[in-house]
């Protein structure tokens, strides 16, 4: 007996019979160049069918030139999408998966500039900064046709069945909401009229694909802004939408992208916790009488079995916990939950690509949107003892890929535990987990077999006992000088130094902190959040426009609110230039004077590290091969670490 039984439960959504209840959800992959399904696209899908997922919904494909196709979205406009599509469907259902086409027009949740964007009033969205087109009734009657021609594609290219995107701020919730419909016709006004767009997009869908085909939509049971669309409103709305479309599902979300905040609660980053509008699907799902999806962080096989128990879902939606283990299914199906990598809500390598426009891919699995490059290593022919020296991201990578290809792979960590920067990313508020990560990779490292030796610094003497046919050294970074003018002794620390001192109780770190930000992503807000919340007065000064500019809009977002609610202020545009009768002096970068003076007892500066590689020295005089990955090569992130670490393994 599986120890999922709810999660691998088959489901009927109309006539469609779908394996277990598990769903990718719809989400931009950032894969597609011309607005068709490319060979990188449909590889990512497949492995998410090899893995045993019971049902794709495919990221939105726009349905109208209204809705331009940037960053990498699907563009169903005409019959160009069709032969993509058709061999996507292919590689997904030979294994027994079923896929959907997802349906959406963007509205004025986008930048396409100079194009125009429409939307159901000339609104201003505050994410994109564009002013609307108010569309007109035989505009409104284009795009309605325009969503029945693109659901008829896709079930002419062979998919399973249709979702229409009628949530997250896009078109469609445009026409649903108060806050951004002011028409004053039948489509605006009352509930009814609000929804009547919704209601004539599905009953042209419905009545293009037939009765067979399974319908639905994905709704945002709740706006999560103030004077939008509540729970209450949305319990009132999917009924009529149900039966306007004969729907045989609802997904429910919630949210905006509209909306800062809106958009990082229904994306929510690390932080926040998991699973936390169970209660707006339970509460729609009781009105309906058709299966709903729900997924905004259902992050675990135990997670989800547990809300399906509930009578919160009838199916788990669980797109980043898939794009972290695309074999997630079958791991809980076995009974081996334990080795599902963990999406620990980091959001760098999903969102954060995706909104550099690049594709999608994943921190902790960096073959997660190279499945085409990066395809299981075959066995060594020739195994040979591989040195990794240093423990943290790219060395725990580098060894396991190695040791999984079959070499005999010893990792000397100097430190008493691994991890590396990430078992200090692990220790502020809201950052516990990166323990989750760092407690998954070492378990594997002990099940590839790999020898981990740590409180053992590497030095000549050793690599030259241990004579490794191959060394990777992988020995991080260490904290760039600050030198500040005028700072009494002691006062000044690094970002290492404060982050152990606050985690183990220390006393180094006086009442009001001045912590200056020279990387602006988490690792200095997350400080700072932390100090403040342990009742320090607590100031983060950056030479950036703002704090955190370096940071994906939802950690963003994140940092913003909480810091600000927890007191600390920030100071953009200025570097500390010296201490004076007791105060910091700031230079402002822009205007180039002396502006800010600030009390402060302790300063913390966050800076990038320098690479640490002394013993590449000693590895080329001993003529071992070798290669320096991660912080030691040359200091970055997380991301780029792990992902050199899995390369550099792949080449040992």
């Amino acid at each position: 007996m599986t120890a999922f039984p709810r999660l691998m439960e088959p489901i009927r959504l109309g006539r469609c019979e779908i394996a277990n209840r598990i769903v990718l959800t719809g989400h931009g992959t950032g894969m597609p160049k011309d607005g068709t399904p490319n060979d990188q696209m449909i590889a990512y899908y497949e492995e998410r069918a090899k893995g045993g997922t019971g049902l794709i919904m495919l990221g939105s494909q726009q349905v109208h030139p209204s809705s331009p196709g940037i960053t990498g979205l699907l563009c169903n406009y005409d019959d160009r999408i069709i032969p993509g599509l058709a061999r996507l469907a292919r590689a997904v259902q030979r294994h027994g998966t079923k896929v959907f086409g997802y349906l959406s027009h963007m509205g004025f949740a986008t930048s396409a500039r100079p194009v125009p964007l429409w939307s159901a009033s000339a609104g201003y969205e505050e994410k994109y900064g564009e002013v609307a087109h108010e569309m007109t009734a035989a505009e409104i009657a284009m795009i309605v046709a325009a969503h029945a021609d693109a659901a008829a594609r896709c079930i002419e290219a062979g998919l399973d069945g249709i979702e229409v995107h009628c949530g997250h701020g896009l078109l469609v919730q445009q026409f649903l909401s108060p806050l951004s419909n002011h028409r004053s016709d039948g489509y605006g006004g009352s509930r009814e009229n609000r929804a009547r767009f919704a209601m004539e997009i599905l009953a042209a869908v419905r009545a293009r694909i037939g009765p067979d085909v399974p319908l639905g939509i994905r709704c945002s049971g709740d706006e999560l802004v103030p004077g939008g669309l509540g729970a209450g409103e949305m319990a009132e709305i999917v009924p009529m939408l149900v039966a306007a479309g004969r729907l045989d599902f609802v997904d429910v979300s919630a949210g905006t992208d509209g909306n800062l905040v809106s958009n990082m609660l229904h994306e929510p980053p690390m932080g926040l916790p998991p699973g936390p509008f169970r209660p707006v699907a339970r509460t729609i799902r009781e009105r309906i009488g058709v299966p709903v999806i729900h997924g905004t962080r259902i992050h675990t096989a135990e997670f989800a079995e547990e809300m399906l128990e509930a009578g919160d879902a009838d199916m788990a939606g669980m797109a980043r916990a898939l794009i972290a283990d695309p074999h997630l299914p079958r791991k809980a199906r076995e009974g081996t939950p334990e080795r599902i990598t963990p999406c620990i809500a980091c959001e760098q390598a999903c969102f954060g690509r995706l909104y550099r426009g690049r594709a999608i891919s994943c921190l902790g699995n960096p073959v997660t949107g190279r499945e085409t490059e990066l395809a299981a290593p075959a066995s060594v022919l020739a195994p040979q003892k591989v040195l990794v020296i240093g423990g943290g991201p790219a060395g725990m990578e580098a060894a396991l890929a190695a040791a999984r290809r079959g070499h005999r792979v010893t990792l000397a960590e100097a430190t008493e535990r691994l991890g590396g920067r990430l078992d200090l990313a692990r220790r502020p508020v809201g950052r516990s987990e990166w323990a989750r990560l760092i407690g998954f990779k070492a378990a594997e490292l002990a099940r590839a077999g790999v020898t981990v030796r740590t409180g053992v610094a590497a030095d000549r003497a050793l690599i030259a006992a241990l004579a490794p046919g191959r060394a990777i050294l992988a020995t991080g970074a260490v904290p760039r000088p600050f030198l500040l003018p005028g700072a009494p002794p002691g006062t000044i620390l690094t970002l290492d130094e404060a982050v152990l001192d606050w985690s183990e109780g220390g006393s180094r770190i006086g009442r009001r902190v001045l912590v200056h930000d020279g990387m602006n992503r988490a690792p200095a807000l997350a400080l700072a959040l932390s100090l403040a919340q342990s009742g320090h007065e607590v100031t983060l000064s950056t030479a950036a426009f703002h704090a955190g500019q370096n940071l994906e809009i939802q950690n963003l977002t994140y940092f913003q609110r909480e810091c600000l609610r927890a007191g600390v202020r920030f100071l953009a545009t200025v570097v500390p230039l010296r201490v004076e009768d007791g105060a910091v002096v700031f230079h402002n970068v822009m205007t180039r004077t002396e502006t800010e003076r600030l009390a402060a007892d302790s300063l913390v500066a966050a800076l990038p590290g320098l690479p640490r590689n002394g013993l590449a020295a000693d590895l080329e005089a001993l003529g071992i091969p070798y290669e320096v990955i991660g912080d030691a090569y040359a200091p970055r992130d997380a991301e780029a670490a792990i992902l050199e670490g899995l390369e550099a393994g792949l080449r040992a």
